[in-house]
């Protein structure tokens, strides 16, 4: 395979940070005409996102405080991948450990990066439904609450700001999606 006309081939990498969750490392790279560059590149695990849908139409939100933002989030339950777990396990161990939901299905959607320009984070997408009631399992340092919100009134709450997360907002695109497609079908 030959490499495209914007490929930054690496000269060098140098560790800055080794996290628990995430790395940070120089790059030292050729641009493509010649000239050298550095690329600061976070290292993520990698996460998933689920768009968890209640029988009756409503998205499972949870609600937590997000230190990087400095305020209370309203977000998609999400999480990172464990070492040794498939994505689809880890988007139902953390359905049921932060919303309180055991999902009957669920679908795997699609992957995308988060951030590429500075991150190697990807998020894979699924959708969770048949949900049944469990209870939440937060870790000791979550302090999570959960909302059930009509999927006709969640993408109002992104128009208001209520939603600021990126992931969220791509969790109700999905599901008014789904919602939509289902409502046509009966």
């Amino acid at each position: 395979m030959s490499k495209s006309k914007f490929y930054e081939k690496t000269l060098s990498s140098k560790r800055i940070y080794e996290g628990r969750i995430v790395s940070l490392r120089d790059d030292t790279v050729e641009l493509p005409g010649g000239r050298k560059s550095h690329r600061e590149i976070v290292e993520h695990p990698g996460a998933v996102a689920i768009a968890a849908l209640t029988s009756d139409n409503k998205l499972v939100l949870i609600r937590q405080f997000r230190k990087p933002a400095e305020e209370e989030l309203l977000e998609i339950p999400a999480g990172l991948v464990h070492k040794g777990e498939s994505p689809q396990a880890a988007a139902a161990r953390e359905l049921e450990e932060e919303a309180g939901f055991k999902a009957g299905k669920i679908t795997p959607l699609f992957a995308a990066y988060s951030s590429p320009g500075y991150s190697s984070e990807v998020i894979r997408y699924f959708l969770a439904t048949d949900l049944v009631k469990t209870g939440q399992k937060n870790e000791e340092d979550e302090f999570i609450g959960v909302e059930l919100v009509p999927v006709s009134d969640a993408f109002r709450l992104v128009e208001d700001g209520k939603i600021k997360d990126n992931k969220t907002i791509i969790g109700v695109m999905i599901a008014e999606k789904v919602v939509g497609r289902n409502s046509l079908t009966r």
